[in-house]
């Protein structure tokens, strides 16, 4: 809301939230135009309706936007899981009403406080349109996701959860059991928590994003997270294997593809060599 205020100044912007202070920010700070309380007749005007809950919630206000939208209204949504809002979409009827949408972007840190207008910049934005909905409306989407600045990829849903399971989901729930191992294992003294530093800490930084919505995320996406987590686990075994018998081969090609490819990933973290 923050960036489209921002890039479109001149659009009439209506928010709901179930709490009332941050649709009181949202009006003070000049980011909504008109607060509601409650999802109702109002969203009838809406051109665009945008879902930003937990994404079992999303499916609950398509249920309630059904029989309030007029014909051309666009939802779409943030969730970074997708199958469950299209299975629904279907559902419903709502095919033609409706494009998914993730950016993916963002940080640990929840509400309104943290929010900005500038926190989809530089990111890439996953689309996820129906069959049904309309090419024309697809490309209107595509240029306003590129006009707050985000990078839009067209993806299937199917691959779309694919592709978040490995880089997203799974990566979460690897930070929550480290902090949970040290957690269940630090002395008395807390040396493992006050000497976590560094390393743990990049790695375990999304362990401090909200529980609510991360349990939504596993429940909504779990066939894909199960069958990567079960692919990390044998990785995990594999390792304990060589380092048991001392497999100083194994260990060293683990870490050396390891290395190699996520220097790929992100070249622009490599330091020049002199």
């Amino acid at each position: 809301a923050k960036a489209l205020r921002r890039v479109y100044p001149s659009c009439k912007i209506i928010v709901y939230n179930r709490s009332a202070e941050p649709r009181v920010m949202a009006i003070n700070d000049g980011t909504a135009n008109v607060a509601v309380p409650q999802v109702d007749e109002t969203f009838n005007e809406c051109d665009y309706i945008f879902l930003c809950t937990p994404v079992e919630k999303n499916v609950e206000y398509l249920k309630i936007l059904k029989d309030i939208i007029k014909d051309d209204c666009i939802i779409t949504d943030v969730g970074s899981v997708k199958g469950n809002i299209h299975r629904a979409v279907k559902e419903l009827g709502l095919e033609k009403n409706f494009i998914g949408g993730h950016p993916m972007a963002g940080s640990e840190k929840t509400s309104y406080t943290y929010a900005n207008d500038r926190l989809v910049e530089n990111a890439y934005y996953a689309i996820t349109p129906t069959d049904a909905v309309s090419k024309e409306r697809v490309e209107e989407f595509t240029e306003i996701v590129q006009g707050i600045g985000a990078i839009p990829i067209n993806i299937s849903y199917e691959e779309h959860d694919k592709v978040v399971a490995t880089i997203s989901h799974l990566p979460h729930l690897i930070a929550a059991s480290l902090v949970n191992l040290v957690k269940h294992n630090d002395s008395k003294n807390e040396y493992m928590k006050t000497m976590a530093a560094g390393g743990f800490k990049d790695i375990t930084r999304i362990a401090s994003s909200s529980p609510e919505m991360w349990t939504s995320i596993c429940l909504a996406n779990k066939d894909a997270i199960l069958d990567f987590l079960h692919e990390y686990r044998g990785l995990l075994d594999t390792m304990e294997h060589a380092v048991e018998e001392g497999n100083e081969t194994e260990i060293n090609h683990f870490f050396a593809t390891a290395k190699e490819y996520r220097d790929k990933l992100f070249p622009s973290e490599l330091s020049t060599e002199k």
